[in-house]
């Protein structure tokens, strides 16, 4: 018997959306995601992205992640003066800390020509 996969694309605030799913009891088994970080980008309009930010959403993501559900987190940490920030890794820790387990750290390199 074969299993249909579905999926669903939800836009809007985060917040807000997954608050909804939690109301409605629904559960994600993938969240694929690339919050704004660091200060590396300006976004027209955009909330304040701080570490408390953060933790909202990510609160929030593990309420609704599936046992065994998947996120990927794609950020970067900000170069000063030669010196990462490391907030990525302040993130996966408490992402850590509040229940979920930390399956890879990947490194992409984007190959720019210039």
């Amino acid at each position: 018997m074969e299993q249909k996969v579905g999926y669903k694309l939800i836009e809007g605030d985060c917040i807000e959306q997954m608050q909804k799913l939690i109301e409605s009891g629904v559960k994600v088994s993938l969240t694929v995601t690339s919050p704004p970080y660091d200060g590396l980008r300006n976004y027209e309009g955009m909330v304040l992205w701080d570490f408390e930010k953060f933790k909202q959403v990510a609160d929030l993501l593990y309420k609704i992640t599936s046992d065994g559900g998947v996120v990927v987190w794609v950020v970067s940490d900000q170069t000063k003066n030669g010196n990462k920030s490391l907030t990525s890794f302040r993130q996966a820790l408490y992402f850590q800390e509040i229940g979920f387990n930390f399956y890879d750290n990947i490194i992409y390199e984007k190959n720019r020509l210039n």
